[in-house]
């Protein structure tokens, strides 16, 4: 499992965007894109900075089931990843500044001290990915 985690960090590297999907009342989906630091090593946790007072927010505070959907390399190798898991809402301000790239400051003024700023965590529990060359599965 090391070895495809590995590999699916190295596909996951320098994609800048993804799409969260979580689910709403009555089980209605709701995808929405989310920054994605693809300069972060993916270890199997994802972390995203939203405001406090978002639908998102809510949804995941009242179910944490999310997915995450990727698209990244270059046209003559596409990569696919979807990945599935639990979310929950983390109001840390150690870790809001730890993990504060600078540019976070086109979405939000007030930088990681902010307290409208929460961060999403997001514990995969299972991933997939297409490529060019192969695809494959792993439960993390």
């Amino acid at each position: 499992m090391a070895t495809a985690k590995k590999k699916l960090a190295k596909m996951m590297r320098g994609i800048d965007l993804c799409m969260l999907t979580t689910h709403g009342p009555r089980g209605a989906l709701h995808t929405r894109p989310m920054s994605n630091n693809g300069e972060v090593e993916f270890d199997g946790d994802a972390w995203f900075f939203t405001s406090r007072k978002t639908r998102k927010v809510r949804e995941i505070q009242a179910n944490g089931r999310v997915s995450l959907s990727y698209v990244g390399g270059p046209k003559a190798k596409p990569v696919w990843i979807a990945v599935t898991g639990t979310a929950r809402i983390v109001d840390d301000e150690e870790m809001k500044a730890e993990l504060w790239v600078d540019e976070l400051d086109h979405w939000f003024d007030g930088g990681p001290e902010d307290p409208s700023i929460v961060l999403i965590h997001v514990k995969a529990t299972s991933a997939a990915w297409w490529s060019a060359k192969d695809q494959g599965e792993i439960k993390l």
